[in-house]
């Protein structure tokens, strides 16, 4: 029992580190990816935001170590709607921006002259298109603010594994999104670094602000922080 305590206590760490490791290894061709435009990143940005709602709804389900209420530092209003639902929304509207950045949106809508498109095709790319990204984008508030029946048992076999799985997915979009962030180039010098990581907190530290309030420990919020900090560092 006390070593499945200690590799729970690891995994966040583990996960982490692979954070990082990813990063080092797939940011430069990650960015240059994305730095040119195209469809196919839509679908590769659409996919991954699959893959960590999945990630975060599972970090929900995970059932709270013991006497997390009374371990965890963590205020109860952190995790409560008015907080989360906020953080939520203003995620689905960077991720529709990045949607429509990668269309070649914000681009075109400068060029695209109203007076030769039919009232039909005006709608749909002025209205119905931007709004059916950030409606799907929006689904994310359900996903990190609604009520959530925990079912995932630590006394379960698969507790550990779905975890870890939860928390690279997790980890994954935040490199993710750092390359996209970084094909950008909206970040520069210190005061960019200092933006991007408060962009990346306001991103990304929700899902792991769940694993703290189930899991508590102070090594697993430095380690998530040093992923961060690195990941702003990448963005300069």
């Amino acid at each position: 029992m006390k070593q499945k305590q200690t590799f729970l206590m690891i995994l966040p760490l583990l996960a982490d580190a692979v954070g990082i490791a990813v990063a080092v290894w797939l940011l430069p061709s990650l960015a240059a990816q994305f730095a040119n435009l195209s469809t196919i990143n839509v679908l590769i940005l659409g996919g991954a935001f699959v893959v960590y709602c999945t990630a975060v709804y599972l970090i929900r389900k995970l059932e709270p170590m013991a006497d997390a209420e009374r371990i965890s530092r963590l205020p109860a209003w952190l995790t409560g709607t008015r907080v989360m639902r906020p953080l939520a929304i203003f995620f689905a509207l960077v991720l529709a921006s990045l949607f429509l950045q990668q269309l070649g949106y914000w681009e075109s809508i400068f060029v695209v002259d109203d007076r030769v498109l039919g009232a039909g095709e005006s709608s749909s790319f002025f209205v119905y298109g931007p709004g059916a990204w950030i409606a799907a984008s929006l689904f994310y508030v359900l996903v990190l603010s609604a009520s959530v029946r925990v079912t995932i048992e630590e006394e379960s076999g698969s507790y550990a594994a779905l975890a870890l799985l939860a928390l690279l997915g997790v980890n994954g979009m935040v490199v993710l999104g750092t390359a996209v962030l970084q094909a950008t180039t909206l970040f520069t010098g210190w005061l960019g670094a200092m933006g991007g990581l408060v962009l990346l907190g306001l991103l990304f530290a929700p899902p792991r602000v769940w694993f703290l309030v189930k899991r508590p420990s102070l090594l697993a919020a430095l380690s998530y922080l040093a992923l961060l900090l690195f990941c702003a560092w990448q963005l300069v």
